[in-house]
């Protein structure tokens, strides 16, 4: 079984082989333990998001709309962006996280909002995720929206399992909208710990504006997380991008020396 399992997010297109590529150069920049290959998972999503999914609701477009006006005063309050948007999301395109990347940013808010309003899809994604992960996973990365898939999974594992969680410009750090709709919700403004978790490493990119709503996740989950804010090689803020920073490398590989049980 896996050591170290990544949960991308589900709307990426990054090949399989370029993430593992990139977490093993990460691991040995810093000197770190370097699994075998096959000690490596990464959650493939392409088949689960490839399926029709039903007409949204009207809810469901008001909270994507909600998303994205988050995304976009996030970047209106860390300078990325000015004033208020007609369009946010061509207004989002202009931002360095999203000028080069190929979807636009909606498709993002969209891949959020199908998510958290479509029961059926969220167990999928989240079932896949929990078979990954095993008494023997030493370390969980998740990104983006596969941060937040990471931890409701989490959440939910056995007993015996016990992991470093390592997320990279999550969805948790995301509008308020995403964090009142956790499984399990929230109480008294707080998210819950999963169980499963020993330790928490939270990455986020500086121009990364769909983790900027709330980047320090203490302030979500309470103490004993390690928030950093990083500058990414790339504007992209890509899943690679995160891998390959020195940061990652760091969590990761502290992860797979710490005495977890």
């Amino acid at each position: 079984m896996a050591v170290i399992v990544v949960v991308p997010d589900p709307d990426t297109e990054t090949g399989l082989s370029r993430i593992s590529a990139a977490l093993v150069s990460s691991l040995r920049a810093v000197r770190g333990q370097v699994p075998a290959g096959d000690r490596i998972k990464v959650v493939e999503f392409a088949d689960l998001r490839a399926r029709p999914e039903a007409a949204p609701t009207p809810e469901g477009l008001g909270l994507e709309r909600a998303v994205l006006e988050g995304w976009w005063n996030a970047a209106v309050r860390t300078g990325q962006a000015r004033g208020e948007a007609a369009d946010t999301s061509a207004a989002l395109r202009a931002t360095p996280h999203f000028a080069r990347q190929a979807k636009p940013p909606h498709s993002g808010a969209a891949q959020v909002r199908r998510y958290l309003t479509d029961r059926k899809y969220r167990h999928e994604l989240r079932d896949r995720t929990q078979a990954c992960i095993s008494a023997e996973t030493r370390v969980v990365v998740g990104h983006a929206l596969g941060g937040l898939i990471a931890y409701e999974s989490l959440c939910a594992v056995s007993d015996s399992v016990a992991v470093t969680l390592v997320t990279l410009g999550p969805a948790l750090c995301g509008p308020r909208v995403i964090f009142d709709r956790l499984e399990p919700p929230p109480r008294n403004n707080q998210g819950e710990w999963p169980a499963a978790v020993r330790h928490w490493f939270n990455i986020v990119a500086h121009t990364d504006v769909t983790a900027l709503s709330r980047p320090q996740l203490t302030a979500r989950f309470g103490p004993g997380i390690e928030d950093l804010t990083i500058e990414p090689r790339a504007v992209t803020d890509s899943l690679s991008t995160y891998l390959l920073d020195r940061s990652t490398g760091l969590a990761v590989a502290t992860g797979l020396s710490a005495e977890l049980r």
